[in-house]
């Protein structure tokens, strides 16, 4: 612990001063860097959104170099999937399950998005990106519709 000699009513010296502006530095990078990390890891919701007059759920699916982030529970229904390319490396979506044979994006570049409709019944589903070996490398999410 830091100490000095004071009298009192005295002010305190540069020395605390710096050190307490110092704490409240690393106290405000600590809040930035935990808000940052709590939004960029959590997968985003489905939304109730209707898209046009389809009907279809919109579920934003955050393509990163190599991970997809997006819910893993779904009710059955139609869903649009928005796949935002957050990344650096071009990305696609492809999904496959009960009565969906391999629905896919268009190959998505860095800051672009592509939408992609399908009706998902009961069953687990397959999402990858089917982009060179990204889902070797983790891009592969089962997502459970019931």
């Amino acid at each position: 612990m830091l100490s000095e000699t004071r009298t009192p009513g005295s002010k305190p010296t540069g020395m605390k001063r710096a050190v307490l502006g110092v704490l409240i530095g690393v106290v405000a990078l600590l809040a930035s860097v935990c808000a940052a990390a709590s939004t960029a890891g959590a997968a985003p919701a489905y939304q109730a959104a209707h898209q046009g007059g389809g009907g279809s759920r919109l579920v934003v699916v955050r393509m990163v170099d190599y991970r997809l982030l997006q819910p893993t529970i779904l009710p059955p229904g139609q869903y649009t999937f928005r796949a935002v390319n957050v990344g650096r490396a071009e990305h696609a979506l492809q999904i496959n399950g009960p009565g969906v044979a391999n629905a896919r994006t268009p190959d998505v570049q860095s800051g672009q998005y592509a939408d992609l409709t399908v009706n998902l019944t009961r069953g687990v589903y397959d999402f990858w990106c089917p982009v060179g070996n990204h889902r070797q490398l983790g891009m592969q999410v089962g997502v459970v519709v019931g």
